[in-house]
């Protein structure tokens, strides 16, 4: 090949070499000019990192809940639980934390003319969860074998109530539309905490020796733990799950208390139910305020020989004499059988049919009426089939849960 032809066959060749490099010189410029995308060591970019000012263990817990006052009084975040990353700039996330800090704010300085402001004694620790509004001033609790403190306790109860609540909701098949109010409870640390503070949150005046409550289109139960009747955890615990049902079912729609007049063993058995399914027997009564030595119970707590005892000493009432009484006129022997007539209508024919029941006689039907519609038969035929049930599924010897 002769110096020319080499030269044509070459020169193309040499241009788009030329021209490659070129490309890549300036690629290589515009990335060392671009800047280099860097991750934050501390917070991963996040711009906030974990407030590590709260106890072990009780970031999860606190971030489980919508607000608590004990995570705001903390001086590093203020109950936002992150604080903002030292290492780096993120003003999207400094302005999230901002606005946390001030709702936080916000919700606690609420409370201080509500509640804390007739707080006797010592304030109270406050906790919102998704469905309840919780107010604790008990002092420290041991749980089992487990001492722990107020701040504990109070989240303790708190997940306790939302507990109960879910199962309340899935026993008898119910909707979050059927529900108008947020809880509220107040569990206070002495009965002059609790006498200054109930009459304030309930409208209810007068002393009162364990609790009371505002029931219907408001859910309110304010109480104390009063050392005879309520002695340790588990006492509390079923106290805070029988008066909690009586909420819950009041505020139910269509929202009205309605264990008085009448229908009283419908109240009372199924706020027993829920406190033997959770606490292992029944210890509470809405009339102890008033009507019974503290600490007193009937047969320990312990319902199902009691009642089978009735049926076998043909002491069982019939629903015809039992149904009229209101909540406060049971004595000991028909709030055992008013559990047991409960027990017998949501094990035989469920929680749906039950809600029905219930709803029609908070819409004032007569119970007959009511029963017959939903159940299909009347108060002569229940009462075959509940001793009969009871014959059935209940023992005279005690069978400790």
């Amino acid at each position: 090949m002769t110096f020319a032809a080499l030269r044509r066959f070459v020169a193309p060749i040499a241009s788009a070499t030329i021209l490659v490099v070129a490309w890549a010189s300036m690629v290589a410029h515009a990335l060392s000019q671009a800047p280099v995308a860097t991750t934050c060591r501390s917070c991963g970019n996040h711009g906030v990192v974990d407030c590590s000012k709260h106890k072990k263990g009780m970031l999860e817990t606190e971030r489980n809940i919508a607000f608590c006052s004990a995570a705001e009084s903390c001086k590093a975040c203020s109950g936002a639980l992150s604080v903002d990353c030292k290492q780096c700039t993120n003003e999207a996330a400094q302005a999230e934390l901002a606005r946390r800090v001030e709702t936080v704010r916000a919700w606690r300085e609420a409370l201080r003319g509500k509640v804390d402001a007739h707080s006797k004694v010592e304030p109270m620790l406050h906790l919102q969860t998704a469905h309840c509004d919780l107010s604790f001033g008990v002092p420290k609790l041991t749980v089992g074998k487990e001492k722990i403190d107020t701040h504990e306790g109070m989240h303790l109860y708190g997940d306790r109530i939302e507990a109960l609540r879910a199962l309340y909701i899935e026993t008898l098949r119910c909707e979050e539309k059927e529900f108008s109010a947020r809880l509220a409870v107040y569990m206070c640390r002495d009965s002059r905490q609790a006498n200054e503070l109930g009459p304030r949150v309930t409208g209810l005046g007068g002393n009162f020796a364990v609790g009371t409550k505002l029931m219907g289109l408001d859910a309110v139960y304010c109480m104390w733990q009063e050392p005879r009747g309520l002695p340790d955890d588990e006492a509390l615990h079923r106290n805070i799950v029988h008066n909690v049902v009586h909420l819950l079912t009041a505020n139910l729609e269509p929202a009205g208390y309605f264990g008085n007049p009448a229908n009283g063993w419908v109240d009372e058995g199924l706020a027993h139910w829920f406190e033997d399914k959770i606490g292992g027997k029944c210890t509470n009564y809405c009339f102890e305020e008033v009507l019974t030595q503290q600490g007193q119970t009937y047969k320990g707590g312990r319902w199902r020989p009691a009642v089978r005892l009735l049926l076998d000493s043909g002491g069982m009432q019939s629903l015809a004499a039992i149904g009229p009484k209101n909540t406060d006129q049971l004595n000991f022997p028909e709030h055992a059988q008013s559990f047991a007539m409960v027990d017998c209508l949501l094990t035989s024919h469920g929680g749906e049919k039950f809600k029905a029941f219930l709803k029609q006689l908070k819409a004032k039907v007569e119970m007959r009426d009511a029963m017959q519609s939903v159940y299909g038969f009347g108060p002569l035929a229940f009462d075959k089939e509940f001793q009969e049930w009871v014959a059935a599924n209940y023992s005279s010897v005690d069978s400790p849960r």
